[in-house]
């Protein structure tokens, strides 16, 4: 008779944990976000849907890639390639480029989304503005689906302490990475750049000790699904681990923030009224009406960034031409655009620097009216063109600007844009000939340039010269634009490229 031999003998030993913490969350929409899924006839990018409920989806590989790149953008700096030694690698595993990379000790599940109440998945439409005219350019539109601002996501990432790993290191990663998402400042999914995406979260914890049998019997014991005893939850993860964790852990803190960004606040005024087309979508509703999101009237970062390159485009042509680089400061500030084609050799497509958020548009007044079209030879009206717009008047508008590793001039440049934003000279949305989408206001500039100092503030407003502390250094920008070196070669032919559309 043959031994009898457990099919398991030849498995891989188990790991030793000291731990296993739950972490739960709720991340609310502070602006629309688009989750991409597959195309259909209806749209062109619809948002991912859980197939089997038809909710809306936040899969875990993507929560996980959003919280390790913003870990590596704040232990290394913006555009820094992440190191294999560091604190990331340790809590989410190596690198693709590391073959000996281990396991994360992280486990971050998927979560379904909650539309906010009597508001669905909105549908928006983009368009890519010529630099030359600053109109929409020809066959450049497309549709896509956005959850609207207020939706809500219920997270959840659960942490395996290693028995030879050290717990204080791994929950100041996890709370690092957490803490980027908890305060309405970094956003994830498509479209950041310009502002959708941007949630706020409030957090629970829970630690389960698992170096005991008692330890390991509670968490058996433990509901899976929500293991959590009900607790307040509170928007500073690390005060909330803070106060799940043992004696000898504590006191958390949040690692160290190595980004080089100019962060710019714009308080806007909408000085008449504004109209960003949204088509009707109700029987009785207006032919046009302005762009909202979750029932409420927005200011999106997709049409002020639009205005902002054109306008950029035009400075740089005027102030750089005699350096050869005119065409080239625009793309490397906010992305190249190759149209649809292949980019040529050496050149790899990137995000834009320039973050632009999206804002709500708050005590303004709709206002519907009706047009006709003229006859530009009889001047008479055209027969069956009565349309009616409804239009936002007046209002108020608070966003946030992010110019992330800034380059030598490169502030100097948004700088002369915003003077004549907020001067009212650069408007925003559609029929600006007839005088809408004027917008006035101030703004106030944040220096996070060095880690190892305090960050500087400079405040603007139209008609005075600057203060705060950093106010001698922005007449000081705007020369660096003016004196900056040309750009280098491989810059000047990615601008053409963009210019171009790159080889077919």
């Amino acid at each position: 008779m043959s031994d009898f031999r457990n099919p398991l003998d030849d498995a891989m030993p188990g790991r030793k944990l000291l731990a296993r913490w739950v972490v739960r969350g709720t991340l609310t929409l502070e602006t629309a976000m688009h989750l991409g899924g597959e195309g259909t006839e209806r749209v062109d990018m619809p948002v991912l849907r859980d197939p089997r409920e038809g909710k809306p989806l936040l899969p875990g590989t993507t929560f996980a890639g959003a919280l390790r790149s913003a870990l590596a953008d704040r232990l290394a700096g913006y555009g820094v390639e992440e190191d294999p030694k560091t604190s990331v690698s340790a809590l989410f595993g190596g690198t693709r480029a590391s073959d000996d990379g281990e396991q994360s000790p992280l486990i971050v599940f998927d979560a379904f989304g909650e539309l906010p109440s009597r508001h669905g998945i909105e549908i928006r439409d983009g368009v890519a503005i010529s630099p030359g005219s600053g109109t929409a350019e020809d066959r450049k539109k497309y549709d896509y689906e956005v959850l609207p601002a207020g939706t809500t996501f219920p997270v959840r990432v659960d942490l395996l302490v290693p028995g030879t790993a050290d717990e204080k290191s791994l929950l100041e990663a996890l709370a690092s990475a957490l803490d980027a998402f908890s305060h309405g400042e970094n956003c994830f999914g498509a479209k950041r750049s310009r502002g959708l995406g941007r949630v706020n979260a409030t957090w629970v914890a829970e630690r389960f000790d698992l170096k005991s049998a008692d330890g390991w019997i509670e968490w058996a014991l433990s509901d899976h699904l929500a293991p959590i005893q009900t607790s307040p939850a509170q928007s500073c993860i690390r005060d909330v681990l803070d106060a799940a964790a043992p004696h000898g852990v504590t006191p958390l803190r949040l690692l160290g923030d190595a980004r080089r960004r100019v962060v710019i606040e714009l308080d806007l005024q909408v000085r008449h009224d504004i109209l960003i087309r949204s088509p009707g979508t109700e029987p009785g509703a207006p032919d046009v009406s302005h762009l909202g999101s979750a029932g409420a009237p927005i200011l999106p970062g997709t049409s002020l960034a639009g205005v902002m390159r054109a306008q950029a485009h035009r400075i740089e042509k005027l102030v750089r031409n005699g350096k050869g680089d005119a065409k080239s400061w625009t793309a490397e500030l906010f992305g190249h655009r190759f149209e649809g084609r292949r980019p040529p050799p050496g050149i790899e497509p990137r995000a834009s620097r320039l973050r632009v958020g999206e804002a709500a548009l708050d005590a303004s007044q709709p206002q519907q009216r009706t047009r006709v079209a003229i006859d530009r030879f009889t001047q008479g009206t055209v027969a069956t063109a009565l349309f009616e717009e409804q239009t936002e008047s007046g209002g108020c508008a608070s966003v946030r600007l992010e110019l992330r590793d800034p380059r030598t001039g490169e502030l100097g440049l948004v700088l002369l844009v915003l003077k004549d934003l907020l001067d009212g000279t650069l408007p925003v949305g559609g029929t600006s000939s007839v005088g809408r989408g004027v917008l006035t206001g101030a703004a106030t500039i944040t220096f996070h340039d060095d880690p190892t100092k305090p960050s500087r503030t400079a405040a603007l407003e139209p008609g005075g010269p600057p203060s705060g502390d950093a106010a001698s250094e922005i007449d000081e920008e705007i020369r660096r634009f003016h004196d900056a070196p040309p750009l280098s070669d491989d810059q000047r032919v990615a601008a053409t490229a963009t210019a171009s559309g790159g080889p077919a």
